[in-house]
Order: structure tokens, then C-alpha cells, then sequence
């Protein structure tokens, strides 16, 4: 798999976008190795010249998925912000962000994890330190902001939901207006502000 992660950028990213669209599409069982190299314009002997089969293939993907994920968090995320929406405004920018380079990839980790036990997805998150997560909510945040009485674990959720299904709209679109976005995204922060702050 090494040998992969160094190859030509462009091949590389041709070839997991197409995986992520297939087994996302189709999951697991269904899914086509000959439409996966189809859809990124190579060979089926390159394909096997990096992967073993299908299934290497998968499990490289789901690898993929929560490493990316957590290094783009950790390198782009600025942590000395300590507005709680302001925070979470930045991290819903840097998902964004990485659909530019791979649209499909957080359909196929939602469907991925779907059909995977608690205890695999626990292994996962611990493995590539999605324990981050928690640290984009809470690490360095000025709770005071709250009105009294709030319940920030319950807002969290809240706002979680909230973004989840954003995303989820987003994503299903054809073509993605990224000015328009942040725009919607500001006035979900200023609406949280209101509803939840001093």
C-alpha cells in the first residue's frame, strides 16, 4: 500500500474517487472492479499491480477515509479559536474543502460504517485519533458564552445534526455554489448564536 500512497497523484486520486463512487453506489457485494477502472480511466493490471483485489481495495478505502479525515482536521483546523460556532463554522469548511478533492468520500464512510460493528468503528476512530472530534468541540472553547443553564453536550448534537444533514443536501447537489454555502453556513451560526448564547 505504500507503493500506492506514493504513485502519480492525479492516477491515485482518479482511482479512489472511482472506488469511493462505486462501492458507495453499489456497496460492497455489488460493487465492479471493472466499473471502478472504468470510471478512472486505467487498467485492470494496475489496479491488481497495487491492491490484491477487491477487497484489499475496500479496506484500503476505509483506512483512507478516517486518515484523511482526521489529518486535514488536525493540519487546517485553528485550535486558538474559542467562539464554540466559530469552531465548528471552520471545521464544516474544511469537509467542504475536502470534497473538492474527493466528493464522494464521506457517503461512502456513512455507508462503510452502516454495516460495521460498534466495536470495528471504535478500533478505527482510536487508530487514526478521531478523538479529535471531541477536541474540535470542547479543547479551548470559552463555555461562558453560554446563557446559564445551557446544556452544551445537547447543543453539540444539536449542531451536529444540523450540519450532518447540510452536508447531506450539499453533496446531492449536481453543482455546488462554495459562495452560497458559506453564506447558509453564517446564518445557521448567527441563528445557534442567537438561540444558545448571552
Amino acid at each position: 500500500m505504500i507503493e500506492f500512497r506514493s504513485t502519480d497523484m492525479d492516477k491515485k486520486d482518479r482511482l479512489i474517487n472511482a472506488a469511493l463512487d462505486e462501492f458507495g453506489e453499489n456497496g460492497y457485494k455489488k460493487a465492479s472492479t471493472n466499473n471502478i477502472v472504468k470510471r478512472a480511466g486505467v487498467s485492470k493490471g494496475l489496479l491488481y499491480h497495487y491492491f490484491k483485489g477487491k477487497e484489499d481495495l475496500y479496506e484500503f478505502l476505509i483506512e483512507f477515509c478516517f486518515e484523511t479525515v482526521a489529518e486535514t482536521l488536525k493540519t487546517k483546523m485553528n485550535w486558538e479559536i474559542t467562539d464554540f460556532f466559530e469552531r465548528l463554522k471552520v471545521a464544516t469548511t474544511i469537509k467542504m474543502e475536502l470534497t473538492n478533492v474527493y466528493p464522494s468520500i464521506y457517503d461512502f464512510s456513512i455507508k462503510c460504517m452502516s454495516g460495521m460493528k460498534p466495536e470495528e468503528i471504535a478500533k478505527y476512530y482510536e487508530k487514526h485519533s478521531l478523538d479529535l472530534l471531541a477536541k474540535v468541540y470542547y479543547e479551548n472553547i470559552d463555555f461562558t458564552m453560554f446563557r446559564e443553564g445551557i446544556d452544551v453536550t445537547r447543543v453539540t448534537k444539536v449542531v451536529q445534526w444540523t450540519f450532518e444533514k447540510y452536508g447531506e443536501e450539499i453533496r446531492s447537489k449536481e453543482t455546488i455554489d462554495t459562495d452560497e454555502v458559506l453564506k447558509e453556513i453564517d446564518e445557521y451560526i448567527a441563528l445557534f448564536k442567537q438561540s444558545f448564547y448571552k
